[in-house]
């Protein structure tokens, strides 16, 4: 061996054994580490400072949220309990609670009238126009989205963007040609003129059912169709049966819509009050008369009807509707 170079040492059986084992049990202790803990140490540190930053934005995303839902519900509340005050008692101190609830403004509210039609009249109409509208909207639009979704064709992707397209038209535009074919047929002023605005069969009703038909599984038709089934019976009762929690979402969504709607009968049969245009009236009426516990009082008895429904089915709709927009 020459001086001036370092002898290579080379490690006999036993030590090259340790430590290979000591590498083996550094490796199982940190794979433990990671199991137990889910990180090495550097790393926990990280998923801490992350746990506060998403906790510190979950909670800052709640508070605004919460302030969001306090704004939409403080002013019902507000309406409610002040219509249960006098007039004299509701501008003496509008944000106090009443000191006695009367109601009196309640009973009285059921005799007031617009066109001659007080409002049960208006409820009554009102529940007439969604039964009907509803029912020929989802029958039709069902219909429609079934066989562009199940039975694609050469441009069927054209209506559906066509479908798209009409929601964002604004209906406003076309209310006076409307107003003056209505007008030239005879259909100005009757309910047939209301409802056959529902048999168009597109817009927001179709383009959510086409994503519930579009997901549905095929197979039960094919089945259907080697028993010896038509196109009808496949979809009245396979196809719809299956879609029916959709279209129960979808049903609901439209009546609440149908609920609200002013226009459509303030142009078109302004003889046959709901409750939109009632309310719309008596408000016109009462900006003179400034009683506004009264008038409280039926726009409290105007949307009660509407939140009862949205209440008992707010699962249902929250889930089909998320269901049928995101995976169509």
């Amino acid at each position: 061996m020459r001086f001036g170079k370092k002898a290579s040492q080379t490690p006999s059986l036993a030590e090259f054994t340790v430590r290979v084992s000591d590498c083996c049990l550094r490796h199982s202790l940190k794979i433990r580490e990671t199991v137990r803990g889910g990180n090495p140490p550097r790393q926990k540190t990280a998923m801490k400072k992350f746990n506060v930053y998403e906790k510190t934005l979950i909670g800052i995303i709640f508070v605004i949220f919460a302030i969001y839902a306090v704004t939409l519900i403080f002013p019902f509340v507000w309406c409610f309990y002040n219509s249960f005050k006098t007039n004299n008692e509701f501008f003496g101190d509008v944000w106090a609670m009443p000191k006695v609830w009367l109601f009196g403004n309640w009973s009285e509210a059921l005799r007031l009238s617009v066109n001659g039609i007080n409002i049960i009249g208006m409820f009554g109409n009102s529940i007439l126009i969604v039964v009907v509208n509803t029912t020929i909207s989802i029958l039709m639009s069902s219909m429609t989205a079934y066989i562009i979704a199940k039975y694609p064709f050469k441009g069927s992707g054209a209506f559906y963007s066509l479908a798209l397209v009409l929601m964002m038209i604004p209906s406003v535009g076309s209310m006076a040609a409307t107003y003056k074919l209505y007008n030239n047929i005879g259909l100005y002023d009757t309910y047939f003129g209301i409802f056959i605005g529902a048999f168009g069969g597109f817009g927001s009703s179709f383009v959510l059912l086409f994503g519930f038909f579009k997901n549905l599984d095929w197979s039960y038709a094919e089945a259907a169709f080697i028993d010896g089934a038509n196109d009808y019976s496949v979809f009245f009762k396979i196809m719809l049966p299956m879609a029916m929690p959709g279209l129960t979402a979808v049903g609901i969504l439209s009546a609440i819509g149908v609920w609200n709607d002013y226009f459509t009968i303030y142009m078109f049969a302004p003889s046959k009050v709901t409750i939109a245009v009632g309310l719309q009236g008596l408000v016109n009426r009462m900006q003179y008369q400034a009683n506004y516990p009264l008038l409280f009082a039926v726009m409290i008895m105007s949307i009660i009807p509407v939140i009862a429904v949205f209440a008992t089915f707010q699962k249902t709709i929250m889930e089909n509707t998320t269901i049928g927009g995101v995976k169509g």
